[in-house]
């Protein structure tokens, strides 16, 4: 490969590393002023025939959609290209010079209390985005986190959703399968070593890397219980630990052990839950405010057959020391494209003694000031500072942004209905494709950006009432009047079964995260489960006492939450079909919609007067109540990032409500008649709402 130009334009003049993935090359661009260094790696799939080489182009496509979206966040590498070349697929990224982790984190290093908090703080901030994508890392571990030597920032690198282009086969059947769990053992929770990741995967590896710093024992010197398989490391550190911190210490103990509960759902779920009992914690003793290189113990590089995207970089091409201090420059210093990545406030530290315990104050400065901290890397000679503000700071960023996002929202394009009052609308999981249902008993599939027409599928004898995408894109459900529902193949356009049960008229189906099963409700209130390899029913019964109205299942898989006119919301488990709990609500009538946020933790419910209800999916505890106009609320949907729930009502309009304050950010005027229907991309950008005015609208916000 050494010398190769990859679409005359990428020249590789280095060999990095490389694994059963495939290899990493350091390259230059030569359509660029300077020839700057970039980053290529290559990722080449186990089988050559042509099934899998077009669905591991279809995954590889994806993937390089997830990253370039990823790579607009300045602690992930940009994407700056994707490539396929004779049957192999390149990925071109930003090249960050700086060290790993691994570097500082060598057997016997030991990072103090506040040093692990500010790491920890600082992995969970990136975290939370890259959650709100929807996207689950996969392979956090020392040697993919990087500290940057530009000034001294974190960088997670080498996403392991895209490794699924290289570990990718295609059975008899043609569905796609992986041949390995992605990850990497100690970091990796049993869940994910079962090829069933969650996003908590991800914060479990966050903390063994954080007990790691604690204890200076990478994870897999440390026991675990043979009774309950959690992770025995408190004697490690206790042993350490001068006697008086100990007791000090044992919140931030307590954070981590419920970071790597050995069951995923005893975790925290979401990075901003495990951010905010962070901020609470106060360091035991004070942070020093300046670190010398000295201070920092480097080892041999990492090993080059481990998958990472980021290396010192190489002699021949730039000869700054590795192990010299960073500086970090403060934002009026940062290069032009570096402030517009990442806008930062400038901030001053005041500290001050109460009693026998230090507090850190963040207070705000003028810009015209300057103030520059030298050690190796903001995350440690900040780390007060973080524990106590970054959440802060994060938290308004991310409020003002859902505000832009749901004041620039505005109608982009109207497509004709039909006679079928209720329109059902779905979108494909790479957020192209909209699919519509009929009267007549088609399913017209449309160009999401351009609203041309693609194709029509025809099979159904009446009216489909609802349709829905499997997660893995590879399959669409629709249920419809004539008591069937179908599914269909969207690779060969044909009809993989029919499913006929009990059911008197299709109105709910969903499907579960791992695309492996589909429950489906009916105007007579049955719940029915069906195997979707292989059309085969599992379960049914009697759910509710009327229409099933409305069904959604949790993130894990674990739940299904069953909406009904029979005023009564019911919880049930996806394995057994046992019910769980019954919500009513006394001043409620009919409940129309139920939607689960995207961390599994709260239902919200449009009902019948007008009230939207949000509930702890947990305990099953009514937590608030969004009033609107006493219109019904006949569909609602969470925005991916959580942040933001949008609901349509029976007088045609759709409300945005910010979730962290319960208040409404906007009201969107379009449709004539009521709102029954709502679909979201996975990016959040375009809305579909179709209506009984027989339009269906595609809302955008730039």
């Amino acid at each position: 490969m050494l010398g190769i130009t990859l679409s005359g334009r990428y020249k590789i003049v280095q060999h990095l590393g490389g694994g059963g993935f495939g290899q990493t090359y350091l390259a230059q661009d030569l359509q660029l002023p300077g020839n700057p260094l970039c980053v290529v790696k290559q990722l080449k799939p186990q089988s050559t025939d042509p099934i899998t080489l077009q669905t591991a182009k279809r995954l590889f496509d994806r993937e390089a959609q997830v990253l370039y979206k990823l790579g607009n966040h300045n602690h992930i590498p940009r994407l700056l290209a994707h490539l396929e070349q004779e049957q192999e697929f390149y990925l071109v990224q930003e090249y960050i010079e700086g060290h790993d982790l691994k570097q500082e984190l060598p057997r016997g290093k030991r990072f103090s209390e506040a040093q692990v908090i500010a790491l920890c703080q600082e992995l969970l901030t990136i975290l939370e985005f890259v959650h709100q994508q929807e996207v689950i890392h996969r392979d956090i571990k020392p040697a993919n986190i990087v500290r940057r030597k530009l000034d001294g920032k974190l960088v997670l690198i080498d996403f392991g959703a895209v490794k699924e282009v290289a570990t990718q086969t295609v059975n008899s059947e043609g569905h796609t399968t992986l041949t390995v769990a992605i990850g990497s053992p100690g970091y990796m929770p049993s869940e994910q070593l079962r090829g069933k990741p969650q996003f908590c995967s991800d914060i479990y590896a966050v903390g063994m890397l954080c007990i790691q710093a604690l204890t200076g024992l990478p994870p897999n010197q440390l026991p675990e219980d043979p009774k309950t398989s959690e992770i025995i490391w408190r004697d490690q550190w206790q042993h350490n630990t001068p006697p008086e911190q100990v007791q000090a210490s044992h919140k931030l103990a307590d954070v981590l052990d419920t970071m790597v509960r050995y069951d995923y759902r005893q975790r925290y779920q979401t990075a901003a839950e495990a951010l905010q009992v962070l901020t609470s914690l106060t360091p035991s003793h004070s942070s020093p405010t300046t670190i010398s290189a000295s201070q920092v113990i480097f080892t041999a590089s990492a090993n080059p057959s481990e998958s990472t995207a980021t290396y010192s970089a190489p002699s021949p091409i730039s000869d700054s020391p590795a192990d010299s201090p960073i500086e970090m420059v403060e934002p009026t210093q940062a290069p032009p494209s570096q402030q517009q990545r990442t806008p930062d406030a400038s901030v001053n530290l005041l500290q001050e003694k109460v009693g026998n315990e230090t507090s850190a104050r963040l207070v705000a400065t003028s810009r015209n000031k300057s103030y520059k901290l030298f050690g190796m890397g903001a995350a440690i000679t900040t780390a007060v500072a973080l524990t106590v503000g970054i959440y802060y700071f994060h938290g308004l960023t991310l409020s003002a942004t859902e505000n832009q996002w749901s004041q620039k929202m505005s109608l982009s394009k109207t497509l004709t209905g039909d006679s079928n009052s209720t329109n059902p609308v779905a979108i494909t999981p790479d957020g192209k494709t909209l699919a519509t249902g009929s009267e007549e008993g088609t399913i017209k599939f449309w160009n999401l950006q351009t609203g041309e027409l693609k194709k029509t599928f025809k099979g159904h004898t009446s009216a489909v009432n609802v349709i829905v995408f499997s997660p893995n894109g590879q399959t669409l459900a629709s249920g419809s009047a004539d008591e069937s529902i179908k599914l269909w193949n969207l690779n060969t356009e044909g009809v993989l079964h029919t499913l006929s049960g009990r059911s008197k008229g299709i109105s709910a189906i969903v499907m579960t995260p791992d695309s492996q099963t589909l429950v489906s409700g009916d105007r007579v209130g049955n719940i029915e489960f069906w195997n979707l390899k292989n059309g085969e029913r599992i379960n049914a019964f009697a759910g509710h006492e009327i229409l099933v109205t409305s069904l959604a299942v949790t993130p894990d898989g674990q739940t299904l939450v069953s909406s009904s006119q029979d005023n009564r919301i019911k919880l049930w488990d996806v394995k057994t079909g046992q019910l769980i709990r019954t919500l009513t609500a006394a001043d409620s009538h009919h409940f129309f919609s139920v939607a689960i946020s995207p961390n599994g933790q709260q239902i919200a419910s449009g009902s019948w007067d007008g009230g939207i209800r949000l509930w702890d999916l947990k305990t099953g505890k009514l937590t608030q109540i969004l009033k609107t106009d006493s219109a019904p609320i006949d569909t609602v949907v969470f925005k991916a990032n959580g942040q933001t729930l949008v609901s349509g009502s029976a007088d045609g309009s759709i409300r945005m409500w910010d979730l962290k304050t319960n208040k409404l950010r906007r009201t969107l005027s379009g449709h004539s008649e009521a709102v029954n229907r709502m679909v979201m991309t996975p990016d959040g950008q375009m809305l579909v709402s179709s209506g009984k005015d027989k339009a269906i609208k595609i809302w955008r916000s730039p």
